[in-house]
């Protein structure tokens, strides 16, 4: 027997499983990270934020895209949020944690937290208005071909 293939995209992959995977990622990286860059002391100890913003962005952009597929749209859309906030706070600590820089200290991220994070609202909210105006058009077309 073949197996039907079924793409990530199309399948529930609930939010916090999804915030799960970024706590992981995110631990994993900067314990990676500090393994690599024990005694070393050109070592510029931005990149935990770094490691925290690329994380998070990920997470922002696969979570929009998982909300499409979603059937619950609206407990989705609140754990997301609910998901990313906890994920922004768990990496700025765990980044303070590591280098020891405030997020004042941080260069330019503070802002770039702020900008992503209207980025990320915006983004989800565009793809779940996509999926209502498709939901809308195949029901005029159901309509429109009597199977309704």
């Amino acid at each position: 027997m073949r197996k039907e293939y079924r793409s990530i995209f199309s399948r529930e992959i609930h939010p916090l499983k999804q915030f799960v995977i970024g706590l992981i990622m995110i631990l994993l990286s900067m314990l990676f990270t500090m393994l690599i860059a024990n005694g070393k002391e050109d070592f510029d100890k931005i990149i935990y934020w770094e490691i925290s913003f690329a994380v998070l962005m990920g997470f922002a952009l696969f979570n929009s895209i998982f909300s499409y597929s979603y059937e619950k749209k609206s407990s989705y859309f609140i754990i997301s949020l609910a998901s990313y906030v906890f994920l922004a706070l768990f990496g700025g600590f765990a980044s303070y944690y590591f280098s020891g820089i405030r997020l004042d200290d941080a260069d330019s991220f503070k802002w770039l937290y702020i900008v992503f994070t209207f980025s990320y609202l915006v983004f989800i909210s565009i793809v779940n208005m996509m999926r209502t105006i498709i939901e809308l058009v195949k029901k005029q077309d159901a309509r429109l071909r009597g199977e309704e």
